[in-house]
């Protein structure tokens, strides 16, 4: 018997399931369970009657300039639903200008509720890592120079860039082995001692197309072209089975 916390003791009165419902819980670390609603009220309670398979976690680590208010909160929104590793985002020379940016802790903490949110709506089992912004040095400096996995475990780093060949060419020969670090830039791109900054850490160019995207649908479709990558690995029995994958 679980007893559920105030925020889903108020979700369960607010859908108003009466006791006896069929639900499901997770921990958001890759645990799923079926049970039934014992009792509703200010203090609901459940009963867990069967663990159930999740999805695994899309072993991609997203990292992006951060920007205006809404548009991170829809990436992190719809990153969560494709079931993503590790979101965090990144001050560059380009991002400092932008006043309404994501940046406080009171943000993200909302931002963490978002993501708890689309992981309910969405059914999975991994709510992703979320850091608070850093720069952009901090992060690509520590993998300068190195062949092998970046400094947050990445077997791959990925920065989203028209000049690059396909995302789908530059990420075959990673075949879901280990973390994916994929970079995706802020509006108006990255300063050309930051590309230089990222080519000397290692980070690939990969390309989306020949339109120029917000930084929130390239994240997204990013994603959707490594998850299309992880699931036909699936059927070769290379698909990762949880979310510690190198990372």
């Amino acid at each position: 018997v679980l007893a559920l916390g105030d925020d889903e003791s108020r979700h369960v009165r607010a859908l108003r399931l009466e006791q006896g419902a069929r639900i499901q819980l997770t921990d958001g670390a890759g645990s799923l369970w079926e049970g039934r609603l014992a009792e509703g009220g200010r203090s609901a309670t459940c009963v867990l009657e069967s663990v159930l398979s999740p999805a695994a976690a899309l072993p991609v680590e997203l990292a992006f300039g951060v920007g205006n208010k809404v548009h991170v909160m829809w990436l992190v929104e719809k990153a969560t639903e494709m079931g993503v590793g590790r979101l965090v985002p990144l001050e560059s020379e380009r991002t400092r200008s932008v006043s309404d940016a994501g940046r406080s802790p009171a943000f993200w903490n909302k931002a963490e509720r978002r993501a708890i949110s689309a992981l309910k709506q969405s059914g999975g089992a991994w709510l992703p890592e979320m850091e608070h912004p850093r720069s952009l040095v901090d992060y690509a400096e520590p993998a300068a120079g190195s062949a092998g996995s970046g400094a947050s475990g990445t077997t791959l780093r990925v920065r989203l860039d028209g000049a690059g060949d396909g995302l789908r060419k530059v990420i075959d020969p990673w075949g879901g082995t280990g973390r994916l670090g994929l970079l995706v830039g802020p509006e108006g791109g990255w300063s050309e001692g930051e590309i230089s900054l990222l080519d000397d850490a290692g980070f690939r160019p990969a390309s989306l197309g020949p339109l120029v995207l917000r930084f929130e649908t390239a994240a997204v479709a990013g994603l959707a072209v490594v998850a299309q990558q992880v699931l036909d690995r699936a059927g070769t029995g290379d698909r990762p089975s949880s979310r510690d994958t190198g990372g």
